[in-house]
């Protein structure tokens, strides 16, 4: 498991990867969101190996209860799971992989 400064630097490293890779802004804030609400989905459902398409229906309900856009040309389905593939990038090279149903 890793701790809270290198979750940290995950949601940063994330952020510029997918800035880069976009040609937009990404807020590490938004990365923060997610893993921090993975965290809880991934015990309240007793699913440490939940794929990422079922975690992303569980994100996206939770996301625009706080507010964050998530209609057409916001955060999308499809950037949710782009962030959680980044997210088992970084943990692999912090040597904390994760095991997700594909």
């Amino acid at each position: 498991m890793l701790d809270d400064k290198t979750l940290q630097e995950c949601a940063d490293w994330i952020a510029e990867q997918l800035s880069e890779e976009l040609g937009g802004f990404i807020a590490a804030e938004l990365i923060d969101f997610i893993i921090a609400e993975e965290t809880r989905i991934r015990e309240e459902f007793s699913d440490a190996d939940m794929d990422h398409h079922s975690m992303t229906g569980h994100l996206i309900p939770r996301m625009e209860a706080e507010g964050i856009p998530v209609k057409e040309g916001a955060v999308t389905p499809n950037l949710v799971e782009e962030i959680l593939h980044w997210e088992d990038e970084c943990r692999a090279m912090a040597g904390s992989p994760r095991n997700v149903r594909r």
